[in-house]
């Protein structure tokens, strides 16, 4: 019997419309393999394979069926993983809801088990990255106003980060994009943000910073330069504490 693998583009959608197809198809789970699309991979001998495009109305469905089966703090769970930067994450996920449908809310607590400890550990580099640039994140104030800053995830957690923003700074309009996938939250003052492809910007222009925050960037600049002692400087330490890739967007490390 060949084995059929379903390849996603690894996004939430994706991920759970290939779950929805692998299940409806009652080709034996044993028989049926998830993978992300990949440009490099390897084919395998003695297998089928079928592209997977995302369809919302079912991804909705598989996420109520989550919601259900193994609570709201489970769909988190799931969620972050697909969020995740690990290769192979589509096929922890369909191997984790098979052991959750079948146990319920449970399987949560079930760390050692094979299918759960990899959703674990993605769910805990997801939760570690979000905090790091809650607090290592930097904004300028551009020209027209808005408030800008750039990251580059090794993860997909700009839907994660932007909630903890939006609630923050609410009163203001600001952007967030992350460089490494394309990919900007957009924040409207008094309003609610909404995501979309960086390509929406393709003015140059449109970043120039305001003289006030080039101005306040170069006090920043020199406070940190006059209070540092460079005899008791300790790189390790500092990069234990701020991993250098945070610091290419901040002003302090240029």
């Amino acid at each position: 019997m060949l084995q059929r693998i379903y390849v996603t583009d690894g996004s939430i959608d994706g991920i759970f419309t290939a779950i929805y197809r692998a299940w409806e198809s009652k080709y034996g789970h044993k028989n049926i393999k998830l993978i992300e699309r990949d440009e490099n991979e390897t084919l395998e001998f003695f297998s089928e394979y079928i592209d997977i495009e995302p369809e919302q109305e079912i991804s909705y469905k598989v996420a109520k069926t989550i919601k259900e089966r193994l609570s709201n703090v489970g769909y988190k769970f799931v969620v972050k993983a697909c969020l995740s930067k690990e290769k192979g994450r589509s096929d922890a996920v369909y191997r984790f809801l098979l052991l959750g449908f079948s146990v319920g809310a449970s399987v949560l607590e079930q760390l050692a088990h094979p299918y759960v400890y990899p959703i674990y550990k993605m769910n805990k580099n997801v939760t570690n990255e979000v905090l790091h640039y809650m607090g290592f994140l930097r904004f300028e104030e551009l020209k027209n106003g808005v408030l800008c800053a750039k990251i580059c995830p090794l993860n997909n957690i700009l839907t994660l980060l932007s909630p903890h923003f939006s609630d923050r700074f609410q009163n203001e309009d600001w952007i967030i994009m992350d460089e490494r996938r394309g990919i900007a939250a957009l924040h409207k003052k008094r309003s609610d943000y909404l995501i979309v492809e960086c390509s929406f910007f393709t003015n140059e222009a449109f970043f120039q910073c305001s003289d006030e925050e080039t101005y306040l960037q170069h006090l920043w600049k020199s406070f940190i330069n006059s209070i540092g002692i460079s005899e008791r400087e300790n790189e390790k330490l500092r990069q234990q504490m701020l991993p250098k890739r945070f610091q290419e967007f901040m002003k302090e490390f240029d």
